[in-house]
Formats: C-alpha cells, sequence, structure tokens
C-alpha cells in the first residue's frame, strides 16, 4: 500500500505507469480507475499530460466524447427525462421558463 492509500501505488515512467494499468485490465476485467493525487496538483497533470497520450495512442483511453448532454445519452437522446421518470412530474412547461 502506498502513501496513505489502501490502494498500490502505481510509480514509474510515463510508459511503465500505462503499462501498469493496461496490465490491469486485461487481468481484472475493470473498467476504469480512481486517481489519487499525491502531488498537487502536479501529479495529475503529469498523468494528463504524460499518462494519457500514450492510453490514447495504444486505444484503450478514448479521445473524444459523443456529442450531448450526459441526459441525452442516458435517456435515448431526449433533452428531457422521459414521463415515467418521477422527476418528470415537476416539469415546467417551455413558457414558465422563458418568464
Amino acid at each position: 500500500m502506498g502513501l496513505g492509500s489502501r490502494n498500490p501505488a502505481v510509480v514509474g515512467s510515463a510508459e511503465e505507469v500505462a503499462d501498469d494499468l493496461i496490465a490491469w485490465v486485461e487481468e481484472t476485467d475493470i473498467d476504469g480507475f480512481n486517481l489519487s493525487r499525491i502531488v498537487t496538483p502536479e501529479g495529475l497533470e503529469d498523468f494528463v499530460d504524460l499518462v494519457v497520450p500514450i492510453l490514447q495512442e495504444r486505444g484503450v483511453y478514448k479521445r473524444d466524447y459523443r456529442p450531448g448532454t450526459l441526459r441525452e445519452k442516458l435517456f435515448a437522446g431526449s433533452r428531457l427525462l422521459p414521463a415515467s421518470h418521477l422527476a418528470a412530474a415537476h416539469r415546467r412547461l417551455d413558457a414558465e421558463c422563458r418568464k
């Protein structure tokens, strides 16, 4: 365990860190990571600037997001919640939103 965390620390060059992360995904079938920063903000900046491009080059980290909001992605392309959703009962009418 490393540096005040319950999880092992990944240490090394950007290539080594990318190799370790890819190996974890392949061995365990996890679908993501939670990053904890040890040195702020440099640790996160270094990860984004150095490791993410390597992961992108290897095709294991997305380069772009699909267009649309999260709601549009979760609810079949609609910008509104479906009528069956409990929160839909509290929707304001367009005329009320313009006031």
